[in-house]
């Protein structure tokens, strides 16, 4: 392989517990100005906006990314309005009566998503970059959009079956997407969802495994079913749940932030069950130092923990607009000197 371009075969042999010719690289979103200098001219939106996938296909080519994708982010809480049309959720769910109102999902309302998947399908076809979805935000949906979060985390304990019918809701819905995008030949599905602050999770790690991880399991069946490589995505310290994800299917995490977790020690106590998808600091060297520095600092995450090819080198989040976009490039170019063969 050509160590600078794109090959997907190096992302699977990580998430396959292979070793790879050299550490892989991954962002699913590249925020302006650093997008735009990757390009050569000015991009509109960053790469989880679904931008043209010709376009995301040369940004893959000049950063040796070994995937592009889009993203099938969507809350499925609609009503009918005056005029008989479906609207978007503008009010919280606060009873039953309230989720009377909401019309009954419809896959439609992403068309759109699945004809520019398609689309990406045939980009990709016959070269050696990947294809990956991202979707399963529903318990973020549940407590950003539909009941705001401190009501959400009330109705925990005041009306816990509220709480699971609203999740149904979401999860019915991306399990129905996963069952779609999975017939697709995906190299990964890449399920989102933030359940965690810093310290720990947003609720009990018992009460997680009941409400949310058989739903969440919903959604990774169909990708289980066609052997599709699972990466699960949580900000925040999830380490206790890590096991439960694992004895799902999971086959990587990220981004493992630096300030929740150690990713040192995630790597010894998980490491020989799971690939590690992560984790410079983004409000770090990344942000504030220098290409140098962006380089050293990736290197030495690189020995600790990828040495044994159980490493794809990405950001603590992703790269956002106080990156910049030198030191982007020489964290991406410090994967590409590290050749295992």
């Amino acid at each position: 392989m050509d160590a600078a371009k794109p090959n997907k075969q190096r992302i699977l042999d990580v998430f396959n517990g292979k070793m790879p010719d050299r550490v892989p690289n991954f962002e699913v979103l590249i925020d302006n100005p650093t997008l735009s200098a990757i390009m050569g001219r000015p991009m509109p939106v960053h790469t989880l906006g679904n931008i043209p996938p010709q376009d995301y296909l040369d940004v893959a080519g000049r950063i040796g990314q070994d995937v592009i994708g889009l993203c099938f982010y969507f809350s499925p809480f609609f009503y009918e309005d005056a005029q008989g049309c479906p609207k978007p959720l503008d009010f919280p769910i606060r009873s039953r009566d309230d989720l009377k109102r909401l019309l009954k999902p419809d896959l439609g309302w992403v068309q759109d998503r699945f004809d520019l998947l398609d689309q990406y399908a045939a980009a990709v076809s016959g070269t050696d970059t990947g294809l990956f979805v991202l979707l399963g935000s529903f318990m973020t949906t549940a407590y950003d959009q539909v009941f705001g979060f401190e009501p959400f985390m009330l109705s925990l304990f005041d009306d816990l079956p509220l709480v699971e019918a609203v999740l149904e809701i979401g999860a019915d819905y991306y399990a129905a997407i996963s069952h779609l995008v999975c017939q697709r030949d995906l190299t990964f599905l890449y399920v989102g969802d933030d359940v965690a602050f810093k310290s720990a999770t947003l609720i009990d790690p018992d009460l997680l495994r009941r409400i949310w991880l058989p739903r969440l399991k919903r959604i990774f069946a169909p990708a289980l079913a066609r052997q599709i490589p699972i990466l699960f995505h949580s900000d925040g310290n999830i380490r206790a749940i890590i096991p439960d994800l694992i004895d799902s299917g999971v086959r990587a995490i990220n981004p493992i932030e630096p300030y929740g977790m150690d990713i040192r020690d995630i790597k010894r106590t998980f490491g020989k069950d799971l690939a590690l998808v992560g984790n410079l600091d983004v409000g770090g060297s990344l942000s504030r130092g220098t290409p140098d520095d962006v380089r050293r600092d990736a290197r030495a995450l690189i020995e600790a923990v990828g040495r044994d090819g159980g490493l794809v080198l990405a950001s603590s989040h992703s790269i956002t607009p106080n990156v910049k976009p030198e030191n982007f490039m020489a964290m991406v170019e410090t994967a590409w000197t590290c050749r295992y063969t």
